[in-house]
């Protein structure tokens, strides 16, 4: 029966000097179940001043940072 060794040191890491650039998403949501992307922005005010822009109704758009969290919404009327 083979010997246990002990290994130290093998975790999954992500790269020290790898710059990585942030993008927000606009998702638009229909309410009767279509959905898609409406946009990629560089910054979070881009973003918001886009979907407060948009007058659609029956339409529910999302604001989605890099790491998936949603961070604004509006309501289609």
């Amino acid at each position: 029966m083979p010997r246990r060794v002990r290994r130290r040191g093998r975790l999954i890491q992500k790269p020290k000097n790898k710059i990585v650039k942030s993008l927000f998403r606009v998702i638009a949501e229909e309410v009767g179940g279509d959905v898609w992307t409406e946009g990629e922005y560089d910054t979070f005010e881009d973003a918001k001043s886009s979907v407060d822009s948009y007058n659609t109704p029956q339409v529910n758009y999302l604001i989605y940072s890099d790491k998936n969290r949603v961070l604004y919404t509006k309501k289609g009327a």
